[in-house]
């Protein structure tokens, strides 16, 4: 994308992973989400009717265009456009007076099926142009807790609860020294996700526990501490969406703490270790090969 005189202004919004609190935190459960290294950008630029494009990785991959009323006119995603169509509307009816008389660009500088935030980071974006609040374009749209909208925005690490962002964490260096993030290869679908989970029963004292796990690890500077949160936290999200764990599943052998992270199932996970390239050696013969550590991946 280039920026041109033309250019009314750019935005960026940052991808999300959720560490602690994942499904829990649809109960009013404290959660620990960082925002990523990772995100995506949007340009706006003054043009004679409204047309949308967005890249990624592996080059454009939606486009649309609109006319004054919103209605499609051409577009080689129509899921896509319908959503997009769903969001302008939203926002017109909160800023009637909004000019969407223009080209807009939006780019991701990652991997669509990482599942690290494109849908939140559009969201965020279109926040940010319109001023409409992104927990209400969430919410017409994809859904959820509102914590990956909450990381678009954040400038680290993140304690959110109940719709908000309780306070800004900082995680010691002898615990994000020892941590590696994994690519899965298996997206998930967060609102079917979260469709299967709101069936669960969940009581009061489940996010009780979680948020005394969250305490805990926050508390320490020890890895081993974190990892028996990091593996509590595994045992009780395990127990009430009735799914094994990770680890349990693929990497029992593995000598240290793996913990899935947001939908189980997919996307990215975490694992600690002790050192970085046994770490990586294990997981690379097992066929897994997209990794980064704390420094590379989280902001």
């Amino acid at each position: 994308m280039t920026i041109t005189e033309n250019t009314i202004k750019t935005y960026k919004a940052s991808g999300k992973l959720m560490l602690f609190g994942e499904y829990l935190v649809l109960n009013g459960a404290d959660s620990l989400a960082f925002p990523l290294k990772f995100g995506q950008t949007l340009l706006v630029t003054k043009s004679d009717g409204i047309s949308w494009e967005s890249y990624a990785r592996e080059g454009m991959w939606f486009s649309v265009s609109m006319d004054s009323n919103f209605n499609i006119l051409d577009t080689n995603n129509p899921e896509a456009a319908e959503i997009l169509k769903r969001l302008f509307t939203v926002i017109r009816a909160e800023k009637p007076d909004l000019d969407f008389q223009n080209t807009f660009q939006s780019e991701a500088n990652f991997e669509l099926n990482w599942g690290i935030g494109s849908s939140s980071t559009l969201i965020s974006l279109l926040s940010q142009w319109s001023g409409v609040e992104a927990k209400k374009l969430l919410d017409v749209s994809f859904g959820g807790s509102g914590y990956d909208v909450a990381c678009a925005t954040a400038n680290g690490p993140i304690i959110y609860a109940n719709g908000q962002v309780k306070e800004a964490v900082t995680l010691p260096e002898s615990i994000t020294d020892k941590l590696l993030f994994i690519y899965l290869g298996n997206k998930q679908n967060s609102r079917d996700e979260i469709k299967r989970f709101n069936k669960k029963n969940v009581v009061p004292e489940q996010v009780d526990e979680m948020n005394s796990i969250i305490s805990k690890a926050l508390k320490t500077d020890q890895i081993e501490v974190f990892e028996q949160q990091l593996d509590l936290s595994e045992d009780l999200i395990s127990s009430i969406i009735e799914t094994t764990k990770l680890k349990q599943r693929f990497f029992a052998d593995y000598s240290h703490s793996i913990k899935s992270l947001g939908a189980w199932g997919g996307d990215f996970f975490m694992v600690t270790y002790r050192d970085l390239e046994t770490a990586k050696k294990y997981f690379e013969n097992k066929g897994y090969t997209t990794f980064f550590t704390y420094q590379e991946f989280i902001k």
